[in-house]
């Protein structure tokens, strides 16, 4: 996908940035972030752009850490446990290549 340039305005700033994303997907990412920066200044009261930022952030990273640990959770047992015979089957053929 070739790059574009992508003008956006968040918190008073507005600035482009050079793209390699779909424009749909950047824009609904964009949408996404001024959600939660709305949230923020709506719930907690905030309105400096730094603290607004600086909690969205936070909040944004939480959601992308529990949405790991979901699926790294997800593992049925039998598909943890071939996962785990996998590993050795990798750790044993390294070691015979050393």
């Amino acid at each position: 996908m070739s790059s574009n340039v992508q003008k956006i305005r968040l918190l008073g700033s507005s600035f482009s940035l050079k793209v390699d994303e779909d424009p749909a997907y950047f824009s609904k990412l964009i949408k996404f972030i001024e959600t939660k920066f709305s949230g923020i200044q709506e719930e907690m009261s905030v309105h400096d752009p730094l603290r607004v930022a600086i909690l969205s952030c936070i909040l944004i990273t939480d959601e992308l850490f529990k949405e790991k640990d979901k699926n790294r959770n997800s593992l049925s047992d039998k598909e943890a446990a071939e996962v785990e015979k996998m590993t050795l089957e990798i750790i044993k053929l390294i070691d015979s290549a050393l």
